[in-house]
C-alpha cells in the first residue's frame, strides 16, 4: 500500500504527517522553532531552520511506521501565507525569511497605494487592505533599501514553494499560496501586472505557476539522500495552510462553513463567485479547486485568550491536560455564565470594523463568579465573535466544521453550535491541513479521483446539534455582546 507525506508549516512550528493510500492516519511528528526579532516590526527566520526540521520530522514518521522508501508515493506541503524568502538561480536563500507578521513594508505600502485605490486593490486581489504586511510592499522595500539583493534574486519565493524547491530542485508556486501576496489577479489566475509595473518590480523575478494538486517532479538527489527516499518519489503542489484545511474538512461546495480555533479563528467558506465589487473586510482567497474561492474571516485572538487565562489564572494546573481542565469547569458553569462576559478582542479587530486599538474587556462579574463562569464566558465571547463574523459573510449555515485545539472542548463546540443556531461537526482527522495536503497529493499523483470526490470521504467524529433552550438565552447574549464595542470603543481610544 502506498502512503502520502505531508508537511504543514506553520509560523512556529512544521508538521510532517504519513497517510495511508486510504487517508488514514498513520503518524504524527512536530518540531517547533522560535522566530528572530532584530527590530521593531520586524520577524525573520533561517529558511534553513524550516529545512532542518521537515527533514528531522519526516525521518521520525518514516521511522516510526517502518515505511520503505518506495511505499510513499508523494510528498506535499501546505504553509502559511506571505512568507517571503528571496533566493539566488541556484535556490541559496539570500536573506532570511520575511515572516508573514512582518511589518517592515508601511512606507512602501503607502507609496504604491498612491497608485492603486483601495477599491482596485481589493476587486483584483481579493485581499482588503495594502499595508506592511504585504508581500508586494516587502518586495518593493527589497528594491529600495537591500537593492543588492533585489537584483541578485532570481525567484522571491513563498515558504511553500521554497520548501517544494528544496524537495525537487524546481522553482514554481501555485494559485492558493500566492493570492494573499497583492500581486496576483485572483480572477485572471495570473500575476497582476499593473501593480507590478506600478512598483517597478521585475516580473521574471517570480516562479512559474501550477495548479494546487498537480506533479512537480521526483525528488532532488540530495533531498532524497536527507530524506531517506527513493528519488523517484514525486513532489506535488500542495495548498496555503487555511486552503489545504478546507480540503481536509471537506469544506468544497458553494456555502459550506469551516472554522479552525487556534491561536486565531479563522472562518472560511467555499463560493462560487468572488463578491469583490464593494470594497469589504473579508479576504477572498483562491480554492484548491480551480474555479472555486473561499471567503476568509478571522478573529485574531480566540485560543490565545484561552492560553492567556490558562497561564495567568490558572497556574495550578500544569501540563497537556490543563485545557481539558479548564472545559470541565466551564461544563459546569449555566449558559451566560451568570452574566459574565468576555470581549474576546484582545490584541484589536478586523472585523466588523478595523480597530487596532481594541481590547479585551471582562464584564459583569459578580461575586457568585467563579473560574468556571470566566472560562465559559471565554468560549462564549469567541462564540458570539463567530456568529458575527457570519453575519458579516452573509450566511447562516445548517452546519460548521469546527477544526483546531478548540475544538476538542465538548462544551466549546456545544456553545458555538448554540450561538449560530447551527450543528458543529468535528472530524475524525483534526489535522485538516495535512489531511488536506494529503488529498492533493494523492490525487496529483492518482491515487485519489480527484478532490472533490476524496474531500467527499471526510468523516466525522461528533455532532453538536444547537439546543433550542440554550439557542433563546444566547439571543439575548449576543444581542449585549453586539453592544459592546460601540459602548467601550471611546475607551480603547483613551488608552
Amino acid at each position: 500500500m502506498k502512503k502520502l507525506i505531508t508537511l504543514d508549516v506553520g509560523t512556529t512550528a512544521v508538521k510532517a504527517t504519513i497517510f495511508s493510500e486510504d487517508l488514514n492516519l498513520l503518524a504524527s511528528e512536530v518540531r517547533e522553532y522560535k522566530l528572530d526579532a532584530p527590530g521593531t516590526g520586524l520577524l525573520e527566520l533561517d529558511p534553513d531552520v524550516y529545512w532542518e526540521n521537515a527533514v528531522s520530522g519526516i525521518r521520525s514518521i518514516i521511522e516510526q511506521t517502518g515505511t520503505q522508501p518506495d511505499e510513499v508515493a508523494a510528498i506535499t506541503c501546505t504553509t502559511q501565507g506571505e512568507t517571503l524568502i528571496p533566493v539566488d538561480k541556484d535556490g541559496n536563500a539570500l536573506h532570511k525569511a520575511v515572516i508573514w507578521l512582518d511589518s517592515r513594508a508601511q512606507e512602501e505600502a503607502e507609496e504604491i497605494a498612491k497608485h492603486i485605490t483601495p477599491e482596485q486593490f481589493y476587486s483584483t486581489t481579493g485581499v482588503p487592505e495594502i499595508n506592511g504586511y504585504c508581500p508586494v510592499a516587502k518586495l518593493l522595500w527589497f528594491k529600495k533599501n537591500q537593492p543588492d539583493i533585489y537584483n541578485n534574486t532570481a525567484k522571491f519565493l513563498l515558504l511553500e514553494d521554497y520548501l517544494v524547491f528544496r524537495l525537487s530542485g524546481k522553482f514554481v508556486t501555485n494559485p492558493s499560496i500566492m493570492c494573499t501576496t497583492g500581486y496576483f489577479d485572483i480572477r485572471a489566475n495570473e500575476l497582476w501586472s499593473g501593480i507590478i509595473e506600478v512598483s517597478g518590480l521585475d516580473p521574471q523575478k517570480f516562479p512559474n505557476l501550477l495548479p494546487c494538486g498537480t506533479v512537480v517532479g521526483g525528488l532532488c538527489e540530495k533531498a532524497a539522500s536527507e530524506l531517506g527516499l527513493a528519488p523517484d518519489t514525486t513532489v506535488t503542489t500542495g495548498a496555503m495552510d487555511q486552503t489545504a484545511g478546507a480540503v481536509g474538512a471537506g469544506n468544497i461546495r458553494e456555502g459550506m462553513v469551516s472554522e479552525t480555533t487556534g491561536t486565531a479563528m479563522v472562518i472560511a467558506a467555499t463560493a462560487e463567485k468572488p463578491q469583490l465589487d464593494h470594497l469589504s473586510a473579508i479576504n477572498v482567497y483562491t480554492h484548491a479547486i480551480p474555479g472555486l474561492y473561499l471567503n476568509i474571516s478571522m478573529v485574531q485572538t480566540a485560543g490565545m485568550v484561552q492560553k492567556w487565562f490558562r497561564d495567568e489564572l490558572c497556574q495550578d494546573m500544569e501540563g497537556g491536560a490543563a485545557f481539558a481542565k479548564m472545559s470541565e469547569l466551564a461544563a459546569a458553569a449555566p449558559p451566560l455564565s451568570k452574566g459574565v462576559m468576555v470581549y474576546p478582542h484582545f490584541t484589536g479587530i478586523q472585523e466588523p470594523v478595523n480597530d487596532p486599538d481594541a481590547r479585551g474587556v471582562i464584564f459583569g462579574v459578580g461575586l457568585d463568579a467563579d473560574r468556571g463562569c470566566l472560562i465559559r464566558a471565554i468560549y462564549e465571547g469567541i462564540g458570539y465573535a463567530l456568529r458575527e463574523n457570519l453575519e458579516l459573510m452573509e450566511l447562516k449555515p445548517e452546519r460548521i466544521v469546527s477544526l483546531g485545539g478548540g475544538s476538542k472542548s465538548a462544551v466549546w463546540n456545544q456553545t458555538k453550535a448554540d450561538i449560530c443556531a447551527a450543528a458543529v461537526e468535528v472530524p475524525v482527522i483534526s489535522e485538516a491541513a495535512s489531511l488536506g495536503a494529503a488529498i492533493l497529493g494523492g490525487t496529483a499523483v492518482g491515487i485519489l479521483k480527484d478532490i472533490q470526490s476524496a474531500a467527499e470521504l471526510v468523516r466525522t467524529d461528533r455532532t453538536y446539534p444547537p439546543m433550542a433552550g440554550n439557542t433563546e438565552l444566547y439571543e439575548k447574549g449576543y444581542k449585549k455582546y453586539r453592544m459592546m464595542y460601540e459602548r467601550f470603543a471611546p475607551l480603547f481610544k483613551e488608552g
